[in-house]
This record gives C-alpha cells, sequence and structure tokens, in this order.
C-alpha cells in the first residue's frame, strides 16, 4: 500500500489545531513512509516536521504514514493520516490526525521515558 493518495487533496485548515502547541524533538520518535523510516525534526500534538522525505511528495496531498514511538523498551507502530503544509530544504510538514484517543498521553509518556534516561 502506498504511502499517499495522489487523488486526494485536502486544505491544510481542514485538521488546524484550534490553539498553538509547543514543539518538541525526541529521539525515540520516527515515522515510516513507504515502509521507509525517516527522523522528525521537531512536532507538536498537531504538526510534525520530516527530515529526508521524498522531494514529489507535494503540498495539500493526503499522505498516509506511521508513527514509530519507543516506549518503555519496545516499538509501537501507530497508522495515521495528515495533508502535507510543504516540503522544502527544512524538511516534510505535515498536519496530521492524531493516530488515537490516547496520542497527548503517549507522547507525554515517550518525553518522560527519554528524560529520565537522561
Amino acid at each position: 500500500m502506498s504511502g499517499t493518495n495522489m487523488a486526494k487533496a485536502a486544505s491544510p485548515k481542514a485538521i488546524s489545531p484550534a490553539a498553538p502547541s509547543p514543539r518538541f524533538t525526541s529521539s525515540r520518535i520516527q515515522v515510516t513512509i513507504d515502509q521507509r523510516p525517516y527522523a522528525i525534526v521537531n512536532m507538536n500534538m498537531f504538526d510534525v516536521l520530516i527530515a529526508g522525505a521524498p522531494d514529489w511528495i507535494a503540498p495539500r496531498q493526503k499522505l498516509d504514514f506511521k508513527f514509530l514511538l519507543t516506549l518503555g523498551g519496545r516499538e509501537v507502530g501507530l497508522s495515521t493520516y495528515g495533508v502535507v503544509v510543504k516540503n522544502d530544504g527544512a524538511g516534510l510538514e505535515v498536519r496530521y490526525q492524531a493516530p488515537n484517543a490516547r496520542w497527548r498521553d503517549l507522547l507525554a509518556r515517550v518525553i518522560t521515558e527519554e528524560n529520565s534516561k537522561g
């Protein structure tokens, strides 16, 4: 299954957050697009900036991808989708839907685990 659907395009505003959310980085979070892993430059609850993504992914394109989180020493994959905001030298910016209802708690747990390990 392809990580993109070029037939569907949406406005980034369609899934915009209601209020700004602080951005963070974590070595315990990656994404996969078309089953290839990519590092995250930074992210927040609604938006992710992905390093090294293919340049053929275009703004306003719907993108299916997976977050890979390291929690409690094991890798957890969570599928989601979003709308590409931009794809330039800074990275691929995607405004995404939370992969599940516990997304905020999972991100907090990842950050807490990372900070407690030093």
